[in-house]
């Protein structure tokens, strides 16, 4: 008896228009979401998604109905790619500009090798000549005499190097100029070489519907060759009241193959790709030795960490990427944004605020000599600055940049915005050796002179900041001598020496600090 076949079970084809909507953005990836609507009736179908980047991580494509649909499931989901062109069938543009590229290398070469030619018959003139002037004093010696003939060969070498001399530089400058041209055509190239020129790619999807209707269709997959960076800009007011406007912006490259139009961003500091295994133990070998009878001393520079002003915790590792201060956030944008596959960086705005400002003009000469213009905020969002550079603004100016550490909500943080042009400064030190006859202690009492001037019109209150050792040890004492410091100052806990000097237009002013380093005899290294 025969078996009677079961007819087999159409399936049914569709395009699915799904156009990316929502993108999370990573500090090295993203991950893209993608929507669409289609009325389905009972059966089988084969939704297809055009236009897919040709990069996504197939390991991470990810189908599912977005509501609830009963009895409706996706059975499959897979990426199709297939080739688009060859190199000799690109775009006649790109085959233009390779082709110019071509050509202007080409003629780079013949340059090189011009110079190469000319400088080495430069090199050999010039060895002519030298033997030449050598052997004038053997003529001379031997009575061989001939000024007018001397002059003729030797005017006819100078003539010579200073043709060869033009020639080189002149092909110099044109190596120069064909360089230029060389990598201004390289990046046009590079800008126009997207994956999806080579590449086509299409997300496929087995359905299995039960009941008619509309469905919605989502399509998740990560895709390399995209990131953001944390971009800030900060816009100063000084008027009766100074404050401060502090934009926060999410920078967005990608060259993925396709193009977002009016998505919706979502900025993460999660670090997919950081791994989570411990260090290696290694052995850590202890060993012993006599104590030695002298103390050796050396100077080091310590840092004083103090909450607020945007500091941070000594001892931390600082991995690349995005710093956010230890906990995963994720920050949205404010609007829909549209991030082309160009490579180009795209800015994004987050967030925004306002705060008081406070003003002043410090000077660390011991750093910089420049009276610097400071202001202090504080982060008034309800989200935190993370870190990156920072846009300086003075009214509509852009004044020049900075970068900022991460920055807690509610927390104070300092920017700098350049140097006074109106201050000068200069700083000189000396140092005087001495020893006690008595005790044996040697001591270094060192000067420091500061010397200001307001060339400007108008006065200036400058915070000043000097510093002095710290001791920690019982053999080494240090102390400010304040007979010979201008104004007494003395130093704080940390060995901060500061003043408050006020220069009016056109003046000058003079300041001295002076402290004493004392070491007992067994001491080496003062």
């Amino acid at each position: 008896m025969q078996a009677i076949d079961s007819p087999p079970k159409v399936i049914q084809a569709l395009t699915l228009d799904a156009p990316v909507t929502t993108v999370t953005l990573l500090e090295d990836r993203a991950l893209v979401r993608r929507l669409g609507k289609a009325n389905l009736t009972p059966g089988l179908w084969r939704v297809r998604v055009e236009q897919v980047a040709p990069v996504l991580s197939d390991k991470s494509l990810r189908a599912e109905f977005y509501g609830s649909y009963p009895e409706a499931r996706i059975t499959d989901v897979r990426i199709r790619r297939q080739m688009l062109i060859k190199e000799e069938e690109q775009p006649q543009e790109i085959q233009t500009l390779l082709a110019e590229w071509r050509s202007l290398r080409n003629s780079f070469k013949n340059l090189c090798e011009d110079r190469q030619h000319q400088e080495y018959s430069f090199q050999q003139v010039a060895d002519i000549l030298s033997m030449g002037l050598e052997e004038v004093p053997v003529d001379a010696i031997w009575g061989q005499i001939d000024p007018k003939s001397w002059r003729e060969q030797f005017q006819t070498l100078f003539n010579q190097l200073r043709s060869l001399r033009g020639e080189i530089l002149k092909n110099h400058q044109n190596q120069e100029q064909l360089s230029e041209r060389l990598n201004d055509l390289s990046a046009r190239i590079q800008l126009m070489s997207r994956p999806d020129l080579t590449y086509s790619a299409y997300i496929e999807a087995d359905l299995a519907i039960a009941s008619p209707g509309e469905c919605e269709l989502a399509f998740d997959y990560v895709v390399p060759n995209a990131l953001w960076r944390p971009w800030h800009q900060a816009r100063l007011l000084l008027d009766e009241t100074p404050s401060l406007s502090f934009r926060v912006d999410g920078c967005v490259w990608q060259r993925t193959g396709e193009d977002w139009h009016n998505v919706d961003l979502v900025f993460s500091t999660a670090r997919a790709s950081l791994g989570t295994e411990p260090p290696l133990l290694q052995d850590d070998f202890l060993n012993v030795r006599e104590k030695s009878s002298q103390i050796k001393i050396q100077a080091r520079e310590q840092k004083v960490q103090s909450t607020g002003e945007g500091s941070t915790v000594p001892g931390i590792v600082e991995l690349p990427g995005v710093d956010d201060g230890g906990e995963v956030r994720n920050l949205r944008s404010t609007t829909k944004a549209t991030i082309l596959s160009d490579g180009r960086p795209y800015r994004v705005p987050l967030f925004s605020f306002e705060s008081a400002a406070e003003v002043e003009y410090v000077l660390m000469p011991e750093f910089a000599t420049q009276v610097v213009l400071k202001s202090e905020q504080t982060n008034t969002a309800p989200f935190p600055i993370l870190a990156g550079p920072v846009d300086l603004l003075r009214k509509s100016e852009f004044v020049g940049k900075t970068s900022v550490l991460f920055i807690a909500p509610g927390e104070k943080f300092s920017l700098g915005w350049g140097a006074d042009a109106a201050m000068r400064v200069q700083r000189t030190q000396t140092k005087k050796k001495e020893q006690d006859h008595l005790t044996k202690w040697n001591s270094v009492t060192v000067t420091t002179n500061l010397f200001l001037s307001n060339i400007g019109a108008e006065p200036r209150t400058i915070k000043t900041t000097e510093r002095i050792p710290v001791s920690e040890l019982e053999q080494v004492k240090v102390e400010a001598i304040a007979d010979e410091t201008t104004d007494r100052v003395q130093p704080d806990e940390n060995g901060f020496c500061t003043w408050n000097f006020s220069l009016a237009p056109y003046s000058q002013l003079q300041a001295n600090l002076v402290y004493k380093v004392s070491a007992a005899p067994e001491v080496r290294g003062l």
